[in-house]
C-alpha cells in the first residue's frame, strides 16, 4: 500500500495538479499535505513580492565580497581559451555600441560545444537578446 510522502498516512489518495505547461500529473502526498504546501509556496511567493527591496539588500551583502572570485575564473576562462590577435579583441570591445554587448558566437562555456577567444567568435547583440541568449548555441 501506497504511503504519503510527507506525513507517512496510509490513507493515500494521490492528488491530481495541472503545471504550468498544462501537464497532468499526481502528487506523492496525500490531500492534506498537497493543499498545505500549495498555500506555503503561495505565501512565500507573496511575502518575495512585497518584499523585494529586503531580498534586494540580502542578495547584494551575500554577494558582496564573491564577484571578484567569481571573476578571476571567467577571466581565467577566457585566457585559456584567447587565440589570434589580442589587440584586434581589445579594439572589438572597445567599440561596443550603446545598448549592446559584445557575444561570443560559440559559448566559450557551452553545455555540448565550447568555443574560443577569438576576434571571429565575437559579435555585438542587443543586451536583452543576448542576455536571453545565455550559454545557448
Amino acid at each position: 500500500m501506497k504511503t504519503c510522502r510527507k506525513c507517512g498516512s496510509t490513507e493515500f489518495t494521490p492528488v491530481k495538479r495541472t503545471n504550468k505547461k498544462g501537464e497532468t500529473y499526481f502528487t506523492s502526498k496525500c490531500k492534506p499535505c498537497s493543499n498545505s504546501y500549495q498555500r506555503r509556496t503561495k505565501i512565500v511567493a507573496k511575502w518575495q513580492k512585497e518584499n523585494k527591496s529586503h531580498i534586494r539588500e540580502y542578495q547584494r551583502s551575500y554577494y558582496k565580497d564573491k564577484h571578484g572570485e567569481r571573476n578571476s575564473i571567467n577571466h581565467s576562462r577566457i585566457k585559456q581559451r584567447t587565440f589570434g590577435d589580442k589587440k584586434a579583441i581589445i579594439e572589438f570591445y572597445k567599440n561596443t555600441p550603446t545598448g549592446h554587448e559584445v557575444d561570443h558566437i560559440v559559448p566559450l562555456n557551452g553545455k555540448n560545444i565550447s568555443g574560443l577567444h577569438t576576434i571571429d567568435n565575437l559579435q555585438y547583440l542587443p543586451k536583452s537578446i543576448n542576455r536571453s541568449k545565455s550559454n545557448k548555441f
